[in-house]
């Protein structure tokens, strides 16, 4: 598979087009399942993707996208996904993430941060106002679940570009900077701030590594990878949106 490309198809026709040990790090954005489109708080959908799953069918879903892209990453490789819960928390993403990574599939855990937006979109859902009877919790914060594959170190010797300060800074697992605020602008309704895929990128892996996003929306993943050095592959099942991540691509030249 030619490297620094998007491919547009879906993820797991892309995952069974890799070559095993391959992948050095993955960071990725699953859709929610939060009915994006039809949400109040989320009115624009996806372009083509429905968020509206059984929440069973779309952890199975989920778990057999990660199983096989399993064997497609090096030993020592890593894994960051980028998730939030439903329902101000009460549907579980992410534990349930937790557990089919580590315990079906296999995944060494390596660290859960949680990236604190302060910014949250339902902050009037209180629940029952001013009574303990039934209070809602909305969340300003989503969740960042880091894995490998066999080994928590680098099985390989490169490069970092980490400086002291972002070391220091980042490796305290509570992370701090705005959610993305140009989606109209750009053309995608759910997309992560360049931040995040810069700390992950900077953090787990050297530089020269191959960079995967299985969900890469708008690019932002890709177009982090190439300002930091990194080779990358995207897959991404809407045109408009490889489109996109294309064109944010080429303006980085």
């Amino acid at each position: 598979m030619e490297l620094n490309k998007i491919y547009c198809i879906d993820c797991i026709r892309g995952i069974n087009m890799l070559e095993d040990n391959f992948i050095d790090l993955v960071v990725t954005s699953p859709p929610y399942n939060v009915d994006l489109g039809n949400n109040k708080y989320n009115q624009n959908s996806y372009n083509l993707y429905n968020d509206n799953r059984e929440h069973y069918e779309y952890i199975e879903w989920l778990k057999n996208i990660f199983s096989l892209l399993y064997v497609k990453i090096s030993k020592g490789g890593r894994v960051c996904i980028n998730i939030g819960d439903g329902k101000n928390g009460q549907v579980p993403t992410s534990s349930d993430i937790i557990s089919f990574m580590t315990k079906d599939i296999g995944y060494i855990p390596i660290t859960h941060i949680i990236w604190n937006k302060s910014q949250v979109g339902n902050r009037t859902s209180w629940g029952s106002w001013l009574s303990p009877s039934c209070p809602s919790f909305p969340t300003p914060f989503e969740h960042i679940i880091v894995f490998a594959k066999e080994n928590k170190k680098l099985q390989s010797k490169g490069e970092t570009d980490l400086e002291r300060q972002e070391f220091i800074d980042w490796s305290l697992a509570l992370w701090g900077f705005p959610p993305e605020t140009s989606q109209k602008r750009i053309g995608h309704p759910a997309m992560f701030p360049e931040e995040l895929s810069k700390r992950c990128i900077k953090m787990f892996s050297w530089i020269d590594s191959v960079v995967l996003d299985i969900f890469a929306g708008a690019g932002t993943t890709l177009v982090t990878a190439k300002k930091l050095g990194r080779d990358y592959i995207g897959f991404e099942i809407s045109q408009e949106y490889c489109d996109i991540a294309n064109q944010r691509l080429l303006e980085i030249e």
